[in-house]
Protein backbone atom coordinates (compact mmCIF):
# COMPACT_ATOMS: atom_id res chain seq x y z
CA UNK A 1 0.00 0.00 0.00
CA UNK A 2 1.18 3.47 -0.77
CA UNK A 3 1.99 5.55 2.30
CA UNK A 4 0.79 8.69 0.50
CA UNK A 5 -2.91 7.87 0.48
CA UNK A 6 -5.23 7.02 3.35
CA UNK A 7 -7.44 4.06 2.52
CA UNK A 8 -10.52 3.40 4.67
CA UNK A 9 -10.30 0.15 6.64
CA UNK A 10 -13.21 -1.50 4.82
CA UNK A 11 -11.72 -0.74 1.42
CA UNK A 12 -8.33 -1.99 2.58
CA UNK A 13 -9.95 -5.27 3.62
CA UNK A 14 -11.46 -5.70 0.16
CA UNK A 15 -8.17 -4.80 -1.56
CA UNK A 16 -6.26 -7.28 0.61
CA UNK A 17 -8.84 -10.02 0.09
CA UNK A 18 -8.81 -9.52 -3.69
CA UNK A 19 -5.01 -9.23 -3.68
CA UNK A 20 -5.23 -5.98 -5.63
CA UNK A 21 -1.94 -4.56 -6.86
CA UNK A 22 -0.78 -1.62 -4.72
CA UNK A 23 -0.61 0.62 -7.79
CA UNK A 24 -4.38 0.15 -8.24
CA UNK A 25 -5.27 1.33 -4.73
CA UNK A 26 -5.46 5.01 -5.61
CA UNK A 27 -7.82 4.36 -8.53
CA UNK A 28 -10.11 2.19 -6.39
CA UNK A 29 -10.09 4.88 -3.70
CA UNK A 30 -11.16 7.44 -6.34
CA UNK A 31 -14.12 5.25 -7.27
CA UNK A 32 -14.90 4.67 -3.58
CA UNK A 33 -15.09 8.42 -3.01
CA UNK A 34 -16.98 9.16 -6.23
CA UNK A 35 -19.80 6.71 -5.52
CA UNK A 36 -20.33 7.65 -1.88
CA UNK A 37 -23.22 10.14 -2.33
CA UNK A 38 -25.29 8.25 -4.93
CA UNK A 39 -24.70 4.95 -3.14
CA UNK A 40 -25.64 6.45 0.24
CA UNK A 41 -28.85 7.75 -1.35
CA UNK A 42 -29.75 4.22 -2.51
CA UNK A 43 -28.62 2.64 0.78
CA UNK A 44 -30.90 4.93 2.77
CA UNK A 45 -33.90 3.78 0.71
CA UNK A 46 -33.22 0.07 1.36
CA UNK A 47 -35.12 -1.91 3.98
CA UNK A 48 -33.36 -2.88 7.19
CA UNK A 49 -33.16 -6.49 6.03
CA UNK A 50 -30.72 -5.35 3.31
CA UNK A 51 -28.66 -3.42 5.83
CA UNK A 52 -28.37 -6.63 7.85
CA UNK A 53 -26.50 -8.36 5.01
CA UNK A 54 -23.50 -6.05 5.42
CA UNK A 55 -22.16 -4.83 8.76
CA UNK A 56 -22.02 -1.22 7.53
CA UNK A 57 -22.57 1.12 4.61
CA UNK A 58 -18.78 1.47 4.29
CA UNK A 59 -18.42 -2.27 3.69
CA UNK A 60 -21.00 -2.12 0.93
CA UNK A 61 -19.31 0.97 -0.51
CA UNK A 62 -15.96 -0.85 -0.60
CA UNK A 63 -17.44 -3.89 -2.37
CA UNK A 64 -19.24 -1.71 -4.92
CA UNK A 65 -16.10 0.37 -5.56
CA UNK A 66 -13.98 -2.72 -6.21
CA UNK A 67 -16.68 -4.18 -8.46
CA UNK A 68 -16.65 -1.02 -10.59
CA UNK A 69 -12.87 -1.05 -11.17
CA UNK A 70 -12.99 -3.21 -14.31
CA UNK A 71 -15.81 -1.35 -16.06
CA UNK A 72 -14.25 2.01 -15.17
CA UNK A 73 -10.88 0.95 -16.57
CA UNK A 74 -12.52 -0.21 -19.81
CA UNK A 75 -14.44 3.05 -20.12
CA UNK A 76 -11.30 5.12 -19.53
CA UNK A 77 -9.46 3.15 -22.23
CA UNK A 78 -12.27 3.77 -24.69
CA UNK A 79 -12.25 7.47 -23.85
CA UNK A 80 -8.48 7.71 -24.35
CA UNK A 81 -8.79 6.12 -27.81
CA UNK A 82 -11.36 8.70 -28.90
CA UNK A 83 -9.77 11.66 -27.11
CA UNK A 84 -7.87 13.04 -30.11
CA UNK A 85 -10.59 15.38 -31.35
CA UNK A 86 -12.50 17.99 -29.33
CA UNK A 87 -11.07 17.76 -25.81
CA UNK A 88 -13.79 19.80 -24.08
CA UNK A 89 -16.63 17.82 -25.61
CA UNK A 90 -14.85 14.57 -24.83
CA UNK A 91 -14.31 15.59 -21.19
CA UNK A 92 -18.01 16.33 -20.78
CA UNK A 93 -18.97 13.11 -22.54
CA UNK A 94 -16.48 11.15 -20.40
CA UNK A 95 -18.00 12.60 -17.22
CA UNK A 96 -21.51 11.74 -18.38
CA UNK A 97 -20.48 8.20 -19.31
CA UNK A 98 -18.72 7.69 -15.98
CA UNK A 99 -21.79 8.90 -14.07
CA UNK A 100 -23.96 6.55 -16.11
CA UNK A 101 -21.56 3.68 -15.38
CA UNK A 102 -21.66 4.46 -11.65
CA UNK A 103 -25.47 4.61 -11.69
CA UNK A 104 -25.75 1.25 -13.49
CA UNK A 105 -23.15 -0.37 -11.23
CA UNK A 106 -24.88 0.90 -8.11
CA UNK A 107 -28.24 -0.31 -9.40
CA UNK A 108 -26.79 -3.77 -10.09
CA UNK A 109 -25.12 -4.03 -6.69
CA UNK A 110 -28.25 -2.86 -4.84
CA UNK A 111 -30.15 -5.58 -6.68
CA UNK A 112 -27.52 -8.11 -5.59
CA UNK A 113 -27.72 -6.87 -2.00
CA UNK A 114 -31.49 -7.34 -2.02
CA UNK A 115 -31.09 -10.84 -3.45
CA UNK A 116 -28.43 -11.68 -0.86
CA UNK A 117 -31.06 -11.56 1.86
CA UNK A 118 -32.29 -14.97 0.67
CA UNK A 119 -29.32 -16.23 -1.33
CA UNK A 120 -26.65 -17.48 1.09
CA UNK A 121 -23.93 -18.04 -1.56
CA UNK A 122 -24.39 -14.46 -2.79
CA UNK A 123 -24.44 -13.16 0.80
CA UNK A 124 -21.23 -15.05 1.54
CA UNK A 125 -19.62 -13.62 -1.59
CA UNK A 126 -20.50 -10.06 -0.56
CA UNK A 127 -19.20 -10.40 2.99
CA UNK A 128 -16.18 -12.67 2.30
CA UNK A 129 -13.58 -9.85 2.39
CA UNK A 130 -14.67 -8.93 5.90
CA UNK A 131 -14.53 -12.47 7.27
CA UNK A 132 -10.98 -13.15 6.08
Amino acid sequence: MSNEIQIPAELQQVLNFMQAAPESHEGVLSIYNAIEMPLRHEWDKLPGSCHNVMASFEQFQAVVAYTLVGPCAELLQMIEKTNEEDNQANEEQAQALMQQLFAQGIKMMVKDLKAARRDMPLRNELIAPFKA
